[in-house]
């Protein structure tokens, strides 16, 4: 009588290993709009125009005579406590801090150039409720924080809306907001939604506050500090909600408009 055995095939010498999963790319706007690499390519262009602007209106200005601002000032100020100094600091500052960001989430490298001109478009009509809460309050002032007197050119003022975009966002809401909800949620243990409001809350404060000596230059008024307070939480909303690049944008379109329509 036939013995039947069931026999196994010999393995084969070369095993495909499983491909390792990558992030998947989605093609939603919203969420392209997120990811840090397309912020950074987003606002590049406007960090260079603010640089090289600067420098090629005042070549022989030092850098503590020339229009600044505030939060320009606080940035390298503390790039002093470690020793580092430099025109450029705060750009370069911008730079690292969403390339590591961007790095550190394993995003893939990739930019979509169609949203490009949709954050552009959307940097616009989010910018558009500052103007008409500014005409209602009739306060009517740009938000940048000017870190002295300086004189009132159209050129500066062009400069100083756009670079109060990139720099007050970076501090008031990139870092401040990120600081604060790590303090409040991640290390407090504070439910999230209590959390992120008490970040958008003391954020707008200091955004307000930095405004005034012996920070800013402002001269001390309720109301635009009330004003200052309120953009701020707007700030931080679309900053929450929206993501870094278009908070930047809502921001720096403002101050145009508020400086030239206004």
């Amino acid at each position: 009588m036939a013995r039947h055995t069931n026999r196994r095939k010999p393995p084969k010498t070369q095993v495909k290993r499983p491909a390792g999963k990558r992030q998947e790319l989605s093609n939603n706007y919203w969420d392209v709009t997120h990811r840090p690499l397309q912020c950074l390519v987003f606002l590049l262009p406007m960090v260079l125009a603010y640089e090289i602007g600067m420098a090629v209106s005042h070549p022989n200005v030092p850098i503590d005579q020339r229009p600044g601002l505030a939060a320009e000032q606080l940035l390298r100020w503390f790039f002093s406590l470690f020793g580092a100094t430099g025109v450029y600091l705060p750009g370069f500052a911008l730079i690292v801090v969403l390339l590591v960001w961007h790095i550190a989430g394993r995003h893939p490298w990739k930019v979509a150039g169609q949203p490009l001109l949709g954050m552009a478009g959307e940097s616009v009509l989010l910018a558009i409720p500052f103007l008409l809460f500014n005409k209602l309050i009739n306060e009517s002032p740009p938000l940048q924080g000017a870190a002295g007197v300086y004189q009132d050119s159209a050129f500066d003022n062009l400069l100083l809306s756009i670079g109060a975009g990139i720099y007050e966002e970076l501090v008031f809401r990139l870092i401040v907001i990120s600081l604060l909800m790590l303090l409040l949620i991640d290390i407090g243990h504070m439910k999230e939604v209590t959390g992120v409001a008490l970040a958008v809350i003391l954020s707008s404060l200091m955004f307000a506050a930095h405004h005034y000596p012996p920070i800013g230059a402002d001269e001390w008024s309720t109301g635009r500090f009330a004003f200052y307070a309120a953009s701020g939480a707007y700030l931080a909303a679309v900053f929450v909600v929206r993501g870094f690049g278009l908070a930047v944008g809502c921001h720096a379109f403002y101050d145009i408009m508020a400086s030239f329509l206004m």
